[in-house]
């Protein structure tokens, strides 16, 4: 099994090559292309995350759901992944991904989130808001792979048209919704990805809380999820013209 990793980026280059680090230093004997999104970067992102990559798209991506889209679109793999350009992946990421592909119904896999850097306090968060919260969600039917640490076979994720750019929050748990309709799809506690905590100190924890609560609600009784809950991280605000809807 062979794996098209992909990573939307903006003005990440204090970020960038603890990510790509983590993917080159994977335990995975099969084949993996990595494909950054860079959404015309003014800093040395792209210049820094070369060297470990296997391509380079700029394109003007109104966020990362637009920027995950484009690289699907030049992903040469039959199994997409997906992660930020300020996480760092457990060195046996992609080895989880191949074993729970293995499973020819599966047709997306989600895993957990850890802070990559933090007090006890950033650990307890993270460990309720993506593992207890999220297996608790599976109870009410809802699955939600997370846009930094989720994979899709890429039949069912063109079929799907990617990641819906009409809402900035929460789309990557509406695409594994719409694929829970036409497939199976599960959640992997031992697919671990290390994120960075800035939008929770940014944002503050009981705001960003309060909002995916309310979305999540929303989303259960089945009303349309705003689509400006809360702003992406402050570098990420440039975004242009999405890319051209999925016919």
């Amino acid at each position: 099994m062979a794996i098209s990793v992909i990573i939307p980026a903006l003005d990440e280059e204090e970020e960038i090559e603890t990510c790509l680090k983590s993917l080159r230093k994977q335990k995975f004997e099969g084949k993996y292309e990595i494909i950054l999104v860079d959404g015309f970067s003014q800093d040395k992102t792209v210049e820094r995350a070369k060297p470990y990559v296997d391509k380079v798209l700029k394109k003007h991506a109104h966020g990362p759901a637009a920027a995950r889209n484009v690289g699907a679109e030049h992903a040469k793999y039959d199994v997409l992944a997906f992660i930020d350009a300020d996480c760092e992946a457990e060195k046996d990421w992609l080895e989880r991904i191949q074993l729970d592909f293995i499973n020819e119904k599966l047709m997306g896999v989600g895993g957990v989130l850890r802070p990559r850097e933090g007090s006890w306090f950033d650990n307890v968060v993270f460990k309720i808001n993506s593992d207890w919260w999220v297996r608790l969600s599976t109870i009410f039917g809802i699955y939600q792979l997370y846009g930094n640490n989720c994979a899709y076979r890429k039949e069912i994720f063109k079929k799907l048209c990617g990641f819906s750019t009409e809402i900035s929050f929460f789309e990557d748990t509406e695409l594994s919704m719409r694929a829970k309709k036409v497939g199976k799809i599960k959640i992997d506690p031992n697919l671990i990805v290390y994120a960075s905590t800035r939008r929770f100190k940014q944002k503050g924890y009981l705001s960003v809380a309060a909002k995916n609560v309310q979305a999540f609600f929303n989303f259960l009784l089945g009303r349309p999820i705003k689509t400006r809950y809360f702003d992406t991280i402050d570098h990420n605000k440039n975004g242009t013209q999405a890319p051209e809807k999925c016919p």
